[in-house]
This record gives structure tokens, C-alpha cells and sequence, in this order.
């Protein structure tokens, strides 16, 4: 099952709530009006649905930041990529059985690092 929703739940973000290890902090340091405006849409993001670092700045990039804003705003927020693994497991978990290893790899897939999805998937019940 190597799906991604992130792209669909995207475009209903509606409220702001803290998810994952998400403490909002704010984008005054960043240097350039689109680096405060990565940084805010990736806020706002983490507040709908659990990514990994490098789904993120993927994701940004598709709304239209470039690369090395992308790449800036997922190295500048105040977040738990391992928090957000175990919220991408148990988001999972809630709609699908998975093995533990299958849960591995579906998170690797989603671009947690193996370390993170291995985290991810151990705090889980399934493994």
C-alpha cells in the first residue's frame, strides 16, 4: 500500500492545532518574505497532518517555494521528526494492518529516514 494522501488533505487545511511535536514558533528570523511564507505553510501543514522532513519540503515545493526555500523552511521550524513518524504510523494504523516491517517501509516511502520510521513504527501496536 504505498499511498499518499498529504496531496488531497492538503488543499482542505482549515484550522490550526498542534500536532506531532509541532510548537509553533515564529518566522521573523527568516531573511526573505518567501522563507517566512515557507516557513508559515509549513506550520500550517504540521498542524493538519504528520510529515517527514523531506516530504515536506517536497510538498512546499509543489505549492510553489523553490528548492532552497523549501529546503530553509524544513530546517528552520521547531518540530519532532520522530514524533511526526509515530503520527504518520498511527494514521496508518487507523485505516490499514501492517506488519511491523510493512509499516517500515511504508514510512521510508513517505521519506522518513530509516532511523525515524524504525521509531515511528515501534511506537505503534504493531510492533
Amino acid at each position: 500500500m504505498r499511498t499518499t494522501i498529504k496531496a488531497a488533505l492538503a488543499a482542505t487545511l482549515l484550522t490550526s492545532t498542534v500536532l506531532g511535536g509541532v510548537a509553533l514558533a515564529p518566522a521573523a528570523n527568516a531573511t526573505t518574505g518567501p522563507q517566512r511564507q515557507a516557513i508559515g505553510t509549513a506550520y500550517d501543514y504540521l498542524d493538519f497532518t504528520h510529515f517527514s522532513k523531506a516530504g515536506l519540503s517536497d510538498q512546499l515545493q509543489y505549492e510553489g517555494f523553490s528548492r532552497s526555500v523549501s529546503n530553509y523552511a524544513v530546517n528552520h521550524i521547531k518540530v519532532s521528526w520522530n514524533n511526526q513518524a509515530v503520527g504518520s504510523a498511527k494514521d496508518y494504523l487507523r485505516y490499514s494492518h501492517f506488519s511491523c516491517s510493512g509499516l517500515i517501509d511504508q514510512l521510508e516511502y513517505e521519506k522518513f529516514t530509516a532511523a525515524q520510521a524504525r521509531y515511528g513504527a515501534h511506537h505503534t501496536r504493531a510492533c
